[in-house]
């Protein structure tokens, strides 16, 4: 049977409302992996020293397997206002957590409107959340429950869950204590004598993203005869406190003199994660749900360098300006691909500028729901499902961002508008397919085109008491 007539047999479209409906209702598994530059993931081809150096064979394979998204974006530039993006649903001009802060805005909580998993529940998909999985800063078990996950395992906050080799982590609600990762239980390892970073031992402990796996995978099982949406927010490759960057074994990086010793422990940790990739597309593959499964792999934010000591071996975002905490390419263009056996076209590439607050309407238009009013995004699923012709088309993202300055940036067609500084900073002006780098501000040349991004800019930024720009104002 011909691809072409499986997928007549499969899908019927429903033109009104650019809704999908599916003989039976894809699960969706959404991985989204914290400050992994697109510079440093080999198969984009963007650094030479990571396609050397770097090995993703699982990754890799679902690339060859899957579609590339070469435009796609991340919330924002950094993890928590990226997260709130991708678990509201809404751009960075109308979330209410637009830069990383030790204390949430008041008004965060309750939610103003549906979440992520809540979206997903709605849709029929039982719901599972791993991981570095707060909306923002941290949370409350029950505001975490409160997103409307089945079943979640992870950590309240953004710092704790840096830890590979916690010795508790949050399952429930419940705070389970993980004996197996107590220092008497690791005493004498290259961990503790090293403990920003090391290498604690094939066999000893338990490396969270191995338990994340497990768990997955268990909760797989436990619903392959439903549609399942799982949400795996993995912290590899964060380093920092309180764990630093801990990996059960160097694997090919132990013998490679170049490199220092933070950066063998960084690149395993990658390929850590990279394994288990290929364990949870191994499950799929094993009970038959590969080809009812879409399977996406991401980045929350462009590259942070600091883990392993602003070396220059590798160049973690190619040839895009500026890195994480940046609203220029570097800081939010990101990785992405999709893998769904049957229906994606194998080793095929979109160019469609996505976002993952494009998340939970392309989730909901998976289960048959219509897209609610509060939703920034669009459903991507018409391109997933290999008909791109029905793809509804985004006039512009918009983001903004209060780090390092107050910062606002559009993308619209070829066109990339960026400020810095509020209401009365100038603004610059790039064309993407001449200048990816954002060297040449045309600003100047293009008055008009200064003046409909400006407006832009106003337009979507909603007013809140702490994201402000108004000049003189914090």
């Amino acid at each position: 049977m011909s691809r072409g007539l499986k997928c007549l047999l499969v899908f019927a479209y429903v033109f009104a409302g650019m809704s999908v409906v599916f003989a039976k209702q894809p699960n969706v598994i959404y991985i989204n992996t914290d400050d992994w530059g697109i510079g440093k993931v080999p198969f984009m081809k963007m650094d030479p020293a990571s396609e050397k150096i770097i090995r993703t064979p699982e990754l890799d394979r679902l690339r060859a397997d899957g579609v590339l998204f070469t435009d796609a974006y991340a919330g924002n530039a950094v993890c928590g206002p990226s997260r709130c993006s991708l678990i509201s649903g809404r751009h960075p001009g109308n979330a209410v957590w637009r830069a990383n802060r030790k204390s949430m805005p008041a008004d965060i909580w309750p939610p103003k409107h549906p979440l992520l998993g809540d979206v997903a529940r709605s849709a029929g998909y039982a719901t599972a959340a791993f991981g570095k999985i707060s909306a923002g800063g941290t949370m409350t078990p029950e505001q975490i429950t409160a997103c409307g996950w089945d079943y979640w395992l992870g950590f309240l906050g953004h710092i704790d869950c840096r830890d590979f080799y916690a010795d508790s982590i949050w399952e429930n609600g419940k705070q389970i204590p993980l004996a197996a990762n107590t220092p008497e239980v690791l005493q004498g390892t290259s961990l503790l004598k090293n403990k920003g970073s090391g290498v604690v031992g094939e066999g000893k402990g338990v490396f969270i993203e191995d338990l994340y796996t497990d768990k997955i995978i268990e909760f797989i099982g436990k619903n392959k005869d439903r549609p399942f949406f799982i949400y795996f927010a993995s912290t590899v490759p964060h380093g920092g406190p309180p764990g630093g960057m801990r990996v059960p074994s160097l694997g090919p990086y132990a013998d490679m003199e170049k490199l220092s010793q933070r950066e063998k422990v960084y690149c395993a940790l990658l390929t850590a994660h990279d394994r288990n990739v290929g364990r949870i597309r191994r499950a799929l593959e094993e009970l038959g749900l590969a080809e009812h499964t879409i399977l996406i792999w991401t980045s929350d934010n462009g590259d942070e360098d600091s883990y392993y000591h602003r070396t220059k071996t590798f160049d973690g975002n190619g040839p895009f300006r500026k890195k994480k905490r940046s609203l220029y390419e570097g800081g939010i263009r990101v990785p992405m691909i999709a893998y769904w056996p049957g229906t994606i076209e194998a080793g095929s590439e979109s160019n469609l500028p996505t976002t993952q607050w494009d998340l939970m309407p392309t989730l909901a238009d998976a289960g048959g729901k219509p897209l609610a009013e509060h939703m920034d995004g669009i459903s991507i699923l018409p391109t997933l499902s290999g008909q791109p012709e029905q793809q509804t088309q985004r006039e512009y993202l918009y983001f903004e961002f209060y780090e390092g300055g107050k910062q606002q940036s559009v993308r619209k067609g070829h066109w990339k508008a960026y400020r810095k500084g509020g209401w009365e900073a100038p603004i610059e002006l790039y064309d993407l397919r001449k200048d990816i780098g954002e060297e040449d501000n045309l600003a100047a040349k293009h008055p008009e085109i200064v003046e409909s991004m400006r407006k832009i800019m106003r337009k979507e930024h909603s007013p809140h008491p702490i994201w402000n720009l108004d000049k003189g104002k914090k």
